[in-house]
């Protein structure tokens, strides 16, 4: 596929997962905007790694995605038509049994998880039909087809997200706009809580 001069916008810019895909897109010949709600300081190593690499443009926003207000603030300042690929990486893990998950973090994970993505794709999807060209790819989880005790506002979140991908591409399938997800396992970032929730990552995978 030729991505040379897309634009791409790829959310948890400053986590592994996101950090890696933006890398390997901007090496691909595209121009990346970066999302997430760290401060630009922290990333911007990463940044200027990715633009000596790639040779390519890359643009940061800070943004809480769980605020659906700070979402639409980034597009005041960006055009929906110039994004062309969009990566929805960011997420987040809260460890509870049922009866100790709070409404807060039942809504906290599935606005990043599920909500998040929803509104991004929302913002970017009419351009893309417009324009007959757009990929989406969303980042869910092994836990959006399988199960485990302890992390129901992540599997359900998760759940909705392979749900919603599968929506978004059979209304799309005609306008020649994808949409995919992508189901990692065990990835070891210093979010995971692999060891917390199951003494150790050979446990859990068995």
């Amino acid at each position: 596929m030729e991505l040379q001069g897309r634009t791409a916008l790829v959310t948890g810019f400053a986590g592994v997962i996101g950090s890696v895909i933006a890398t390997s897109l901007a090496n691909a010949g595209c121009d990346v905007i970066g999302v997430d709600k760290v401060k630009h300081d922290i990333v911007r190593m990463s940044i200027d790694e990715i633009k000596a690499e790639s040779k390519r443009n890359v643009k940061y926003f800070q943004c809480d995605l769980i605020n659906k207000e700070d979402i639409h603030k980034v597009f005041q300042d960006l055009k929906s038509g110039d994004v062309d690929i969009l990566v929805n990486a960011a997420g987040r893990l809260s460890i509870n049994k049922i009866e100790d998950l709070s409404d807060d973090v039942w809504d906290e994970d599935i606005g990043l998880n599920l909500t998040a993505p929803f509104v991004l794709i929302k913002l970017v999807i009419g351009l893309m039909k417009d324009k007959g060209w757009g990929r989406i790819i969303n980042i869910s989880s092994i836990m959006g087809i399988k199960a485990t005790g302890s992390i129901s506002s992540y599997i359900a979140s998760k759940t909705g997200l392979i749900g919603l991908t599968r929506a978004v591409a059979v209304e799309c399938a005609d306008k020649g706009v994808t949409c995919n997800a992508i189901c990692p396992t065990v990835v070891d970032t210093p979010y995971s809580y692999w060891k917390e929730l199951r003494g150790n990552k050979g446990t859990f995978l068995e």
